[in-house]
């Protein structure tokens, strides 16, 4: 087939322009000649709460991509349909994760309706975590025109189904486990030297942007459980925090965490992802609400097994018991006693991890290499 796919690639930072290149690495290996179009710019500055869209360190995987498309400016939706056209594609791709990019999608999407080139939406999230009263208004009047509808968890397809009731072409795939950078050399006792971190300690880690949903408050009140039974361990945070990170610092403070708790209060370039997941035993993914995680898939990517909770209704997730551990979403005694057990479970080596790798693409490049 012949596939146009709409999504961040490089430089643009993030697990969607991860998985982005991922998706289109892999189509291309089964065979289909694949069109990238990209971004000229992702989002407004005063849209966007960090310091940065953009990742240009070294180690970036890359491919090809034309950057055409703007949120807000019409003229570069024409040019995106145009660039289609003359592709002439059997299918475009289109990945939806934040309703910003609603009337730029809506179009391309309306443009093509009709033709001989299909479109197929991979949904993410229907709307964001932190909705706005538009949301949904935006998601229904952009995406009704769709062929076919990719969603990443049943929770995802009932939301989509809730808004656009007469969607056709819905298929349910888990988003699958994947290698966001190059292989590090390091062993994990260099990494955590690097990082300067204890080398004889069990260490768990929290990675990614900080926002509320993610549920870091009651991991920190699981650790105060865990420190106070005993059993020393320690907590890395690294990722940018896109809001107040007073109250954690607080917290942290009150709980006498502070010889526990590293804090990376930044976004990690791919340049030292390899270093963070090497130096950890465990993942940890304490989400309140939300349906699935991508740094979740990262880890798994990495080898290390990992805690959820269980608002993250992945199916990939329920067929990996001996990797992944589920507590329930706000309770931290429970979360306390998942982690504990997760440090018993063993980091995969290389040879596990590309096995697990390729058997989890399976679904996704099934559904989206459908011709219809």
């Amino acid at each position: 087939m012949r596939i146009s796919l709409i999504g961040p690639v490089y430089p643009y930072r993030g697990g969607i322009a991860h998985f982005t290149t991922m998706l289109a690495k892999k189509l291309i290996e089964e065979g289909h000649d694949v069109q990238v179009i990209s971004f000229k710019k992702q989002y407004p500055a005063w849209l966007y709460p960090g310091k940065s869209d953009k990742d240009t360190s070294p180690g970036r995987i890359k491919v090809p991509a034309d950057y055409l498309l703007a949120p807000f400016n019409p003229i570069t939706w024409i040019k995106t349909v145009s660039g289609i056209r003359k592709f002439n594609p059997d299918k475009v791709i289109l990945q939806w994760w934040v309703t910003i990019w609603g009337p730029a999608f809506g179009f391309i999407i309306r443009k093509l309706k009709g033709t001989e080139t299909k479109t197929s939406v991979l949904i993410y999230d229907i709307t964001p975590h932190e909705r706005h009263f538009l949301d949904k208004k935006i998601s229904q009047s952009s995406l009704r025109n769709a062929d076919q509808f990719i969603t990443l968890t049943e929770k995802g397809r009932s939301h989509l189904l809730k808004l656009i009731p007469k969607a056709e072409n819905v298929n349910t795939v888990p988003l699958p486990i994947f290698k966001v950078v190059e292989k590090t050399s390091l062993d994990k006792h260099e990494a955590r030297k690097q990082l300067l971190l204890p080398t004889d300690k069990p260490i768990m880690l929290f990675f990614g942007f900080i926002r509320p949903y993610k549920g870091l408050s009651v991991l920190l009140d699981s650790l105060e459980i865990i420190i106070s039974q005993g059993q020393e361990m320690h907590l890395v945070i690294a990722g940018e925090f896109w809001e107040n990170p007073r109250e954690y610092e607080s917290q942290i403070i009150s709980k006498g965490l502070t010889n526990y708790v590293h804090v990376f209060n930044r976004y990690i370039p791919d340049s030292e992802v390899g270093k963070f997941f090497k130096s950890a035993d465990l993942f940890v993914a304490p989400h309140t609400i939300g349906t699935q995680s991508g740094v979740l898939k990262a880890a798994l990517g990495f080898g290390l097994p990992a805690v959820v909770t269980n608002v993250i209704t992945d199916e990939l997730i329920k067929i990996l018991p001996e990797r992944c551990l589920i507590a329930p979403a706000g309770n931290a005694i429970a979360l306390a006693e998942c982690i504990k057990a997760g440090l018993q479970l063993p980091v995969e080596n290389d040879e596990e991890i590309n096995l697990r790798i390729k058997k989890a693409w399976k679904p996704i490049l099934s559904a989206l290499g459908e011709n219809f």
